[in-house]
């Protein structure tokens, strides 16, 4: 086990120097705070509690939680496109435009790249759908972000800029620095936006979300398919798409009758007549075992700040704090036992456990959203569900370990150099 985390660290260390995953990781950290309290509203509106929900929707919290979701975790693509390009600047160097130069037009080119309705005389305003600015935008986000910044980053090496006198101040020559590569980059961006809405796609956007989520509806309601689809999902969080959003469509249209099926013989008290449901013995979030896991093993002051913040909305399945804050999006140390393991882990042990008999078929009966995973497993699968749900999740913690100690200790060198180079400063 040793030598494995200790090649675990190893590989680490050489991503943490790659700048492509350090704007990125970088980005999504400045954006904890956002998806911190995007996180709580969430969970705080959405408790599948029947006197909680009749008593918020009665009050003007239920409005004022929903207000804050969505333009917290649901704009997260507008903070991507700014953030990234942003980071890009800091990791890339380009310093004649700066951070917050290339993080507007990153801005921009997304917006433009965005559906939106025309005003219909000059006198009307246009309107912009909020679909592709949350979850389903954010891959496009990164493409505009990433392509943003390489035309800031040419024009600089190139030196491709407006030149002002020395005595113009630098606040104001920044703005002439960042004219011509922001031009270049919003005629890029518009002739993309044009050619796209030429074609039956409509826009970069759905191009985009259609090319992830299109192959998805070729799998069949089976164990491999089902496999594969969860794969998928998480697949989708580890890049920073909502896997729920591009997944969870598929899942309910392959899957939603023989839930149905199995709940209607249920109540009828006869036998159940499907095995495979989409319903598997629930580990809690994607989150959950990491944040247990690095509780038990972090010594790193951020990591474990982090993660104290982000368990109690885990608990709830709530990722959204932790996969930004630790982070866990775009974070290859923590691939395999995310994207790979976990997932399949339920998927094989849930089936397993039905072909021997020592687990039955899921109900179709469900907890609702934002309810402990034992909660779950109880309400489809019965007292077994609990136990068998409970075993897996220590096995699901227990996979976390090795990256959990690997990471840590990656955060904890940079925690002492930053100590060390604060007391070399005095």
């Amino acid at each position: 086990m040793s030598k494995f985390t200790d090649k675990l660290v190893l590989f680490s260390s050489k991503m943490a120097q790659n700048k492509f995953l350090q704007t990125i990781q970088h980005a999504f950290m400045r954006m904890m705070p956002i998806t911190m309290i995007g996180g709580f509203a969430s969970l705080f509106k959405g408790l599948s509690i029947p006197a909680y929900q009749a008593w918020i929707q009665s009050t003007p919290i239920y409005n004022m939680l929903s207000a804050v979701y969505q333009f917290t975790i649901g704009m997260l693509g507008i903070y991507v496109a700014f953030l990234v390009a942003y980071e890009f600047a800091n990791t890339y160097g380009v310093k004649k435009s700066g951070g917050l130069g290339i993080g507007l037009f990153s801005l921009a080119n997304f917006l433009i790249v965005t559906p939106f309705t025309a005003p219909a005389d000059a006198y009307s305003a246009a309107t912009l759908s909020t679909q592709w600015l949350g979850a389903s935008g954010m891959f496009t986000a990164l493409i505009v972000a990433f392509l943003t910044g390489f035309i800031f980053k040419l024009c600089e090496d190139h030196n491709l800029s407006i030149k002002l006198p020395e005595q113009v101040p630098p606040m104001v020559a920044v703005q002439f620095t960042a004219l011509i590569p922001g031009a270049i980059s919003v005629i890029v961006f518009g002739i993309v936006s044009v050619i796209f809405a030429a074609t039956p796609v409509g826009s970069l956007q759905q191009a985009i979300y259609s090319i992830v989520s299109a192959p998805l509806g070729a799998l069949s309601a089976n164990v491999f398919g089902e496999w594969i689809l969860m794969l998928v999902l998480y697949l989708m969080w580890f890049f920073g798409i909502h896997g729920g959003v591009t997944v969870g469509p598929v899942m309910m249209l392959l899957f939603t009758q023989l839930q149905m099926e199995n709940l209607a013989a249920f109540q009828a008290g006869a036998p159940l007549p499907h095995m495979i449901t989409g319903t598997n013995l629930s580990y809690g979030s994607g989150s959950l075992p990491l944040i247990v896991a690095g509780l038990i093993l972090c010594k790193s002051k951020q990591n474990r700040s982090v993660l104290k913040l982000g368990a109690l909305p885990s608990l709830f399945g709530v990722d959204e704090p932790t996969y930004f804050g630790m982070p866990m999006i775009m974070n290859p140390i923590f691939f395999v036992p995310w994207v790979i393991v976990t997932p399949t882990i339920s998927v094989w042990l849930t089936w397993i456990l039905q072909k021997l008999g020592l687990l039955g078929y899921a109900t179709g009966a469900s907890a609702g959203g934002f309810v402990p995973f034992f909660v779950g497993n109880i309400v489809s699968f019965g007292i077994r569900g609990l136990i068998w749900g409970c075993l897996m999740f220590v096995v699901d913690v227990l996979v976390y370990v090795p990256f959990v100690k690997a990471y840590d200790a990656q955060i904890l060198k940079e925690e002492e150099e930053t100590l060390e180079a604060k007391e070399t400063n005095k």
